[in-house]
């Protein structure tokens, strides 16, 4: 099947780099952690079940996919991962009660089960994931940790073209959990349909 035109500009580079396009969240993180604000000493639980329901658009998962595949991590273990993360979670399948769809929490298959436990650079990290910060200092186990909706709305303002990329890359750009947005939008011979 030939490319589509939104995947051969996503490969031509016609955004400006993932740290450019994270750089308003980065410099945020670092701003929270200069006042003590930070997620050092916690044990991540916002990327668990317990908490975690991040979502991602198609152009943050080919971010993550094309960072990945740098890394040497995009395997067929890792592959297996993320469809054991959709199918334990069953991210698949909608929950809602018909009216409104409900987010439904898991596990992110990123999470290394320890201290700053994510696996990922800050470059390229879901967006979602970087504007998630502790909202005091002292933080251990979550709690007072909340989203900067604004941070996000001010960096998607940044760069309007993302947006059409987004609508161009998939005829439903509605963000996705992580794992099911790396299989579903990433696709190539090795991760099927």
């Amino acid at each position: 099947m030939p490319e589509s035109s939104a995947s051969i500009a996503f490969k031509k580079n016609q955004l400006p780099p993932p740290s450019n396009r994270r750089a308003v969240l980065r410099r945020h993180m670092r701003d929270l952690e200069e006042k003590g604000w930070s997620c050092a000493a916690c044990t991540g639980v916002c990327c668990t079940f317990v908490a975690n329901s991040m979502r991602i658009t198609p152009v943050e998962a080919r971010d993550l996919r094309r960072w990945l595949e740098s890394e040497g991590r995009w395997t067929p273990e890792l592959i297996a991962s993320l469809r054991d993360c959709v199918t334990r979670f069953r991210l698949d399948q909608d929950a809602g009660d018909g009216r409104r769809s409900l987010r439904k929490t898991y596990t992110c298959p990123f999470y290394t089960n320890s201290r700053l436990g994510c696996s990922i650079h800050p470059d390229h990290k879901p967006y979602g994931c970087l504007a998630f910060n502790a909202r005091r200092p002292g933080i251990t186990d979550g709690g007072t940790c909340a989203s900067a909706q604004d941070l996000l709305q001010q960096r998607e303002a940044l760069f309007p073209e993302e947006n059409a990329l987004n609508h161009a890359l998939a005829p439903d750009p509605s963000p996705r959990p992580i794992p099911l947005a790396l299989l579903t939008w990433c696709p190539g011979p090795e991760t099927g349909p």
